[in-house]
């Protein structure tokens, strides 16, 4: 036999396979792309249905916390009587330290807006507090101090606690 005709042979039935395994491997490479896009969907949907619960648990311990920093709903908790300006102010920082740091973790379940907003309601909230507490004297009694702090607080026309608590919401809404 001539090595020609052999060689010819031999691409005549190699080629139909070739093309048949290319074919193979195209059609088997689009398959198992498809079908990871669709596990790796599927884990997203598990991950956020998982999460979700989470998220809004966040948003909410947030939306207690701001409304607990508000001056009137401190004031009320942490006033004793015999507390002088001094003692109101320290109770009441402590207060919103405490309430934060108990609330830290939460910030992974949130966005980082609305984080910087929390971040920023809890520091304009001790701003007020020592920067009216600076109006009086320290051994003073307490009373004239809170009277100060809530009006203070009442007439802040843009106060960073209703605007984070307002962001706050509009994110849950746009959740559900």
């Amino acid at each position: 036999m001539n090595w020609q005709k052999i060689i010819e042979q031999a691409i005549a039935m190699l080629f139909p396979l070739i093309v048949v395994f290319l074919f193979v491997y195209y059609m088997l490479k689009s398959f198992f792309e498809q079908f990871e896009k669709q596990r790796k969907q599927e884990l997203r949907m598990k991950f956020s249905s998982e999460t979700m619960p989470l998220r809004l648990q966040a948003y909410e311990r947030l939306t207690l916390f701001l409304e607990r920093i508000k001056p009137e709903s401190m004031v009320i908790r942490n006033t004793q009587t015999g507390m002088n300006v001094l003692d109101l102010q320290k109770k009441l920082l402590e207060n919103i330290r405490d309430e934060f740091e108990h609330n830290l973790s939460q910030q992974l379940y949130v966005s980082p807006e609305a984080w910087s907003m929390v971040v920023a309601a809890r520091q304009s909230m001790m701003q007020l507090v020592s920067s009216t507490a600076a109006d009086h004297k320290p051994d003073d009694p307490y009373m004239d101090y809170a009277t100060d702090l809530l009006e203070e607080f009442a007439d802040v026309s843009d106060d960073p606690l209703t605007n984070a608590i307002k962001f706050l919401q509009e994110e849950v809404k746009g959740l559900l």
